[in-house]
């Protein structure tokens, strides 16, 4: 004979249980939910910081004359024998931040940590000027090496690309 108290306390555990999984499984969609909110922000967050970097050296130019006449060199194509050691020491710091700063980029893509679309938006006229490519060559040897094979495929893409024309051409030297 069933009694009528414990069938109603087994009923009742059962209640908890279900109650129970379901305040468990509900925490969890709230976490997960969290956590996506989470990486869009850090996400947000690293793509800004590396927007507010540019533009800190494009304002810095912008506002102090040295610096402007040495990236006019720069963008000039003059070579890294034809500047004054004030020149080049602003242009090779300068470039040396801009390295620094692709690296950094390739590193967080290579974690994981931001999407390989922030490696399309790196302007690499810079680092394929006669003095880009005198820096790099002087300084490649503090970067990752792993870094360094990437870098260089991307240079030498971007030189591949100057030399064609708008219409597909190869442009005449």
């Amino acid at each position: 004979m069933l009694n009528l108290p414990e069938v109603l306390m087994n009923r009742k555990s059962h209640v908890f249980e279900v109650v129970g999984i379901g305040t468990v499984i509900v925490s969890l969609l709230f976490v997960a939910v969290e956590l996506h909110q989470n990486t869009k922000a850090v996400h947000g967050q690293t793509n800004q910081a590396i927007a507010d970097n540019v533009n800190a050296l494009y304002l810095a130019i912008a506002t102090d004359d040295e610096l402007a006449r040495a990236w006019i060199k720069l963008f000039s194509d003059e070579r890294s024998e034809d500047l004054s050691p004030e020149e080049r020491i602003v242009l090779e710091m300068s470039l040396l931040s801009g390295f620094r700063r692709v690296e950094n980029i390739w590193y967080q893509v290579d974690e994981g940590l931001i999407e390989e679309r922030a490696l399309t938006r790196i302007g690499y006229d810079p680092y394929i000027t006669n003095i880009g490519i005198a820096t790099w060559n002087k300084f490649r040897g503090g970067y990752d090496p792993a870094f360094v094979s990437y870098f260089e495929q991307q240079i030498a893409i971007h030189i591949g690309s100057e030399a064609v024309g708008n219409d597909g051409e190869v442009a005449q030297e």
